[in-house]
């Protein structure tokens, strides 16, 4: 398994992604879509940061080549092009929007992967937290992306009283599910498999329950 990849699935990393989900979606029920665009906008400013901290990183290491290094920044820089484009007034163009950064967040991992073998574990620790922190942010946008499509599934405000009804229960699940994984971040990876299975699983309820309250 590759390094990067091998950070992005441990279990730190697996939790902080759930907890991601859990957090978007609790603030797409109580937020307003001003709200939820400025927070698109701080995880897009938190993601191009980590972004800058693993060019710096790679640009700093001498068993690198220049070439290798190029190809990093190209990927970087569409990563970060991907990310800055204008804000998505439509489900479908958000949709787009999301599978163009999954796409570039791949070719992104793979040039990094590519410079962690070749550096030979110059400068390893280093570069290893620079993963970290871009595996929480681009999680963290992801997760942000993925609740505003439930939103945009909305063509109207909901104000009825069924509507705020079917909020809360949405809600109270949410606020669960975030509730074991707060009291699940010290678990072993030999018990991660179920309980993440349960909690996605959880995730993936609300996920549908947000596409019906909206429509």
């Amino acid at each position: 398994m590759s390094r990067i990849r091998k950070i992005r699935e441990s279990v730190d990393a697996r939790l902080d992604k759930l907890d991601a989900r859990a957090d978007a979606f609790e603030a797409t029920l109580h937020r307003t879509k001003d709200q939820l665009d400025e927070r698109i906008e701080r995880g897009k400013q938190e993601l191009h940061e980590a972004l800058d901290t693993i060019r710096a990183d790679i640009d700093k290491s001498k068993r690198l080549s220049e070439s290798l290094k190029r190809g990093i920044r190209a990927e970087i820089d569409n990563l970060k092009v991907q990310t800055a484009l204008g804000k998505a007034e439509a489900r479908d163009a958000l949709t787009a929007i999301r599978k163009r950064y999954h796409e570039a967040t791949r070719k992104v991992e793979a040039e990094v992967d590519a410079a962690h073998a070749e550096s030979k574990a110059e400068n390893a620790d280093i570069l290893d937290a620079s993963i970290h922190a871009y595996s929480r942010a681009v999680d963290k946008l992801d997760a942000e992306f993925e609740a505003a499509e439930a939103r945009f599934a909305s063509t109207k405000e909901k104000l009825d009283a069924a509507f705020d009804k079917r909020r809360l229960e949405v809600s109270q699940r949410l606020a669960d599910l975030k509730r074991r994984l707060g009291e699940k971040k010290a678990l072993t990876s030999e018990k991660l498999a179920k309980f993440e299975d349960e909690i996605r699983g959880g995730l993936e309820q609300v996920a549908k329950a947000f596409k019906d309250l909206f429509a």
